[in-house]
């Protein structure tokens, strides 16, 4: 799971995709370079990991089971598999076993006779530090790289160079129709450099009938911010952190982007330079511009805002260093009996972090139990539940996606180049570091207000005693941070849901305890592995909870939509042209 302003993995999973590649890559001081890990694996067998006992044999059951679920979660997790990163030994592990399982429940091949869709992707590495220079009628403002600005291209190519690029504050540069918003309208920002904010309108007021209110929508996520000023035909962006409306501190961008980013080739539309301005930075611009920027924040909020030139003239040249390789989509599917060019679709990402090979035997191994061998299992036993039962009137697709922490890049393969059209899929349903502190009362849907899935997970809830609420922190876009959002921004109706923290016997306070635990203390570290004490009774509800929603909407006709308001109702209702069309 995806939690940092950058979608990227972490420094230890860039060090070890890096030595998959024989590639060079930037390290944080603290850990060894790629080249060291490189020669220390060459030079030193010992280093490799731990083999692990030989498993037990399984004998594994149609039925959701405790038993299963952990026997999967205990593999996927062990160290014999070193991480699961795509690119190396434990990648090759991980897509065997989840193959052979998919043989053994009787799934069929998605991709042309193979299980397997190659997902390609480019590394990109910034290798210099050059400022952003802003030139205008006196001295010009040079912002220092990592200190006031922090800046990346997500362009293919070793010199990648902006010159007098014009400045012009855009609001939250947010073109939202459903909203009837729209930061772009009357400007031409063609060549220019948009300055804009993070979050949208309806946090920044707190007004519930703007947006959302305090819930972020996706026009609040910095990654949407970029993408629109492309597609405006904006040069550059810049985005202002604030800490509160990002949610998290400036410390947490410049980390992110150290070190090596990921994409896909050639995605539609890119800027030529996009990044971050600190406040404290943006603050002395827009002085000497002679604008108060806390003003215009203010009534950036506000309806009939117009974009405000700034005197300034942005140019850099970045230097990368490019590098390209891939990772697969591992996906089955149960044909449907009366609808089978119809689809159910149930996801959660395979990959983790991988290891550094300079520390001994597993202490260098982000083993990622939960997340997401948890969702992996849980992939697993709902097919498996799945494939034994009644033939389903839909085809119902299971896809263990790659690249999650590498910016959801398997996901938004498959979204782009789906191997079942998406105007046919009906729903998708997300399984992403699964809750195990046992049962609880509350079942916590990410992104809640979004669509009638949340209707059908309601009613299998009420069966349990048990309650759907929202997350606890709507206003930080968790929704927009895991694979099915990929999915949801092609418009099909995207549940993400999970546990919550109300333990049935333990009460709340024990829940959010445990769950504060594994975030502070385990999550993408090494301390996240398999635990046989693990209390499996509340993962077993929830994942009876998601087979039902699953299987309820494959047996049906009916479509599940986005809730009337919503930001991708609109192409939801496209493809639902496209789909009656298909269908005369």
């Amino acid at each position: 799971m995806r939690d940092s302003p950058k979608l990227r993995p972490s420094i230890q999973a860039m060090a070890l995709l890096a030595l998959v590649l024989s590639l060079p890559a930037c390290e944080r001081p603290s850990e060894p370079t790629a080249e060291k890990q490189a020669a220390e694996q060459a030079a030193a067998p010992q280093a490799a990991a731990p083999a692990s006992p030989a498993p037990k044999a399984h004998d594994f059951s149609p039925a959701i089971r405790a038993e299963d679920f952990a026997a999967h979660v205990e593999r996927l997790a062990s160290d014999e598999f070193e991480g699961r990163a795509p690119g190396s030994r434990g990648e090759r592990l991980t897509v065997e076993y989840l193959t052979a399982h998919y043989q053994r429940i009787g799934l069929k091949p998605a991709v042309e006779g193979s299980y397997l869709q190659s997902v390609p992707m480019v590394e990109i590495t910034r290798t210099d530090e050059q400022p952003l220079v802003l030139a205008g009628e006196g001295e010009p403002i040079t912002l220092a790289h990592m200190s006031d600005v922090v800046l990346g291209s997500t362009r293919a190519e070793e010199k990648v160079k902006l010159a007098d690029s014009p400045l012009v504050f855009l609001g939250f540069g947010v073109d939202a129709p459903e909203y009837e918003w729209n930061d772009y309208e009357g400007v031409d920002v063609t060549g220019k450099t948009v300055v804009v904010l993070v979050n949208d309108p309806g946090f920044a007021t707190g007004d519930p009938a703007l947006f959302r209110g305090r819930t972020m929508t996706y026009y609040g996520r910095w990654t949407y911010k970029f993408e629109e000023a492309a597609r405006k035909g904006a040069a550059a962006a810049l985005i202002v952190h604030e800490t509160e409306a990002a949610s998290y501190p400036w410390e947490v961008v410049q980390n992110s982007w150290t070190g090596p980013q990921f994409e896909l080739p050639d995605p539609p539309a890119r800027l030529t330079v996009q990044g971050w301005i600190h406040l404290d930075a943006a603050r002395k611009l827009f002085a000497a511009a002679g604008q108060d920027f806390d003003a215009l924040a203010k009534a950036a909020a506000q309806r009939g805002f117009r974009p405000v030139e700034l005197p300034y003239r942005a140019s850099v040249e970045i230097a990368q260093r490019i590098r390209r390789a891939e990772s697969p989509n591992v996906i089955g599917y149960i044909e449907g009996s009366e609808a089978p060019d119809e689809y159910v679709l149930y996801m959660a990402h395979w990959d983790h972090l991988g290891r550094i090979f300079g520390r001994p035997g597993s202490e260098g191994i982000f083993n990622g139990a939960i997340d997401n061998a948890t969702g992996v299992a849980g992939l697993l036993e709902i097919a498996e539940a799945l494939a034994a039962g009644p033939k389903p009137r839909r085809s119902i697709v299971f896809a263990a996606l790659t690249l999650e922490e590498s910016g959801l890049l398997g996901s938004r393969w498959y979204a782009e180049n789906p191997v079942f059209p998406l105007e046919k899929t009906a729903a998708v349903i997300n399984m992403d570091a699964l809750t195990v502190i046992g049962p609880t009362r509350d079942v916590v849907v990410v992104g809640y207000g979004n669509s009638e899935l949340e209707d059908y997970l309601k009613e299998a809830a009420a069966t349990q005693n048990r309650v759907v609420v929202p997350e606890e922190f709507p206003e930080r876009g968790y929704y927009y941070r895991s694979d099915h959002f990929n999915f949801a921004k092609k418009g099909v109706p995207a549940l993400y849901a999970k546990g919550g923290s109300d333990h049935r016997e333990r009460g709340q306070a024990w829940g959010k305890e445990q769950l504060n635990d594994y975030n502070a203390n385990r999550y993408h570290k090494p301390g996240d592995v398999f635990d046989p004490n693990w209390d499996l009774r509340g993962v077993i509800e929830d994942l009876t909870l998601l087979y039902d929603v699953g299987r309820r909407v494959a047996m049906e006709a009916r479509w599940p939509e986005w809730y009337p308001g919503t930001e991708f109702r609109a192409v939801r209702e496209q493809s639902r042209a496209l789909r009656e069309e298909a269908s005369r």
